[in-house]
């Protein structure tokens, strides 16, 4: 399932997916060659492998049309913002609608300024800390005519810029450390000036909120079931009537009131369903594209008529997350860490299917990232060594399983949705834990549920993870590992670490003293659990052009260039 960072409009900084997509045995009808890869992507791995969007000059694709998608979950709080509507499904179903971002990204990772935004991004440094100055683009105004001026930047900072105030955000992020954003000269140029250094400083305004998101009821409330369109910019808007809450539908179509280059597609419509209805959906011709999430839905969507099939990296760095809310003994964790055998749960997940990866040892990283390093704190796991991390800390044996205190060694483990190769990895979860002295039940959900009990910490432990767009650490170190509540996992000489990172202006050490933060929060504090990566496989409808595998663009891929073949 997923969890996210903030949207940028081209460029999503974070985002995820459960268990997800695995390879498959062969390709059909994809824009690369048909033999399929058989091992993860490491440091070296040939760009043209590692996405796959069937790119296409707008002149060879018809005017119009309609593209029809589905996502499992739609609402019902559609501020991409806020903690409660920071999510992966919703963030897809909007990407086309929300797009105001100073910021655009290509599939490998490059961050280029987005034209339709802003003019210009000058970084000086004044008494040792960055001041920025931005020329905005005076085109730009929200769907209401509101300009995006340094009014918009101003209520942007004033809203993320802390996780203690009135905004129920995610996270604050680099905002956190900005002093103030100054209207310079004229309503479009702003100089924005550092109270303390943050690097990366090319992700400042990746998002721009609308000033009415200021009211802090607007923002934390008046989004549910009301995706607000005029307070968006992008290439298309929500049809009237477009969003339909009983039915879980939502319309878009083109926007007007864009400035930018005009999307060559009509309509574009989500609907809301889980992994068997969307497959049903492909087949019966009623959405235009569906993933290949294992091997039986791979020879089931292999067989579908007029079927284009795209592969590449699969941006997913997960595989267990541990609820220190729900699991507040790091001893337990730590011995959750030692006691599972990646390996085996990895053959578990990709069985069937000639795909294969040495086991992840970082959620920040990639394995194919120049920045990449292993961090796990158990390479060679087993039984053994989870026991003796539990015997340790003063757990003893009472029949199969261990107990402290009057209280056994126990969780429930969740699987949201109907995926039988989650529920096989889960069973295989259980059953390690059981030979390591550890009682783990398994919990099945629907899909539709993981949003609400991941908001409200409705878990012990679940099959989830991140997805990594972004080629550089920071933000996911300090969301990841950054302790910004009391109820929080993590320390305080972490926490001093990650503000230490932050100030490292060479990219290269920076994300090394990222790799180190998570080193030392995997081995302390043991909350998340790399299991695998793993690539992506999309089938779609012959003629579908600038849509697929999009690695690092992820959501925020140029909606208004796809449109379906001449």
């Amino acid at each position: 399932m997923e969890k996210n960072f903030i949207l940028n409009r081209r460029t999503v900084l974070g985002g995820a997916a459960a268990l997800g997509t695995v390879g498959v045995l062969a390709a059909c009808g994809s824009s690369k060659d048909s033999k399929a890869t058989t091992q993860g992507a490491t440091v070296g791995t040939d760009a043209k492998e590692l996405y796959d969007l069937a790119e296409a000059a707008v002149s060879a694709l018809k005017d119009g049309g309609t593209l029809r998608l589905a996502v499992p979950g739609i609402g019902p709080d559609f501020n991409l913002f806020s903690a409660d509507g920071n999510s992966l499904y919703t963030q897809t179903a909007m990407s086309p609608v929300a797009y105001a971002g100073l910021w655009q990204g290509d599939p490998l990772g490059k961050r280029t300024l987005a034209p339709e935004f802003a003019k210009s991004f000058d970084v000086a440094e004044e008494n040792g800390l960055p001041v920025v100055s931005i020329e905005l683009n005076p085109q730009a105004k929200f769907n209401d005519g509101t300009p995006i001026d340094y009014k918009a930047l101003q209520a942007t900072w004033n809203i993320l810029k802390s996780t203690d105030g009135d905004y129920k955000i995610e996270t604050s992020g680099i905002y956190s450390s900005v002093g103030s954003v100054e209207r310079d000269g004229d309503d479009f140029k702003v100089k924005v000036t550092f109270a303390k250094p943050y690097y990366p400083v090319n992700i400042l305004f990746g998002e721009i909120l609308h000033p009415a998101l200021l009211d802090k009821n607007v923002f934390n409330e008046g989004f549910v079931d009301n995706p607000h369109p005029e307070y968006a910019a992008g290439p298309f808007t929500i049809a009237e009537g477009g969003w339909n809450s009983s039915e879980k539908t939502l319309t878009l179509t083109r926007n007007d009131k864009w400035w930018g280059e005009k999307p060559i597609l009509e309509r574009i419509v989500f609907r809301q369903m889980d992994s068997a209805a969307e497959r049903a959906a492909f087949k019966n011709d009623e959405i235009d594209a569906a993933p290949a999430t294992a091997a039986a839905s791979y020879r089931e969507l292999k067989e579908v008529a007029n079927t284009e099939m795209r592969r590449g990296v699969r941006l997913f760095s997960g595989g267990m997350i541990m609820n220190p809310a729900r699991m507040q003994d790091v001893a337990l964790r730590r011995a959750v860490m030692a006691g599972l055998k990646r390996e085996a749960i990895s053959k578990v997940r990709f069985k069937g299917l000639d795909y294969e990866e040495k086991q992840p040892g970082s959620m920040i990283h990639m394995p194919f990232s120049e920045y990449y390093q292993d961090v796990y704190p158990t390479p060679n796991n087993d039984a053994a060594a989870a026991s003796k991390i539990l015997e340790e800390a003063g757990y003893t044996k009472n029949g199969e399983f261990y107990e402290k205190d009057g209280k056994q060694a126990a969780f429930k483990y969740s699987v949201f949705g109907d995926d039988p190769t989650s529920k096989a990895v889960g069973q295989t979860i259980v059953q390690q834990l059981k030979d390591a002295g550890i009682n783990v039940e398994l919990d099945a959900r629907a899909a539709s549920e993981f949003g609400k009990a991941m908001q409200s910490k409705d878990y012990d432990a679940t099959a989830s993870g991140y997805g990594l767009t972004d080629p550089d650490a920071t933000q996911a170190t300090q969301q990841f590992y950054l302790r910004e509540k009391p109820e929080d996992a993590g320390t305080d000489e972490i926490n001093e670490l990650i503000e230490k990172m932050k100030l490292i202006s060479d990219d290269k050490a920076r994300n090394q003293a990222c790799n180190d933060i998570e080193k030392k929060h995997m081995a302390e504090v043991a909350v998340m659990v790399p299991l695998f990566n793993g690539p992506e496989y999309k089938f779609v409808k012959k003629g579908l052009r600038n849509y697929g595998v999009s690695l690092f663009q992820g959501t925020g891929i140029h909606w208004e260039k796809v449109g379906w073949a001449k």
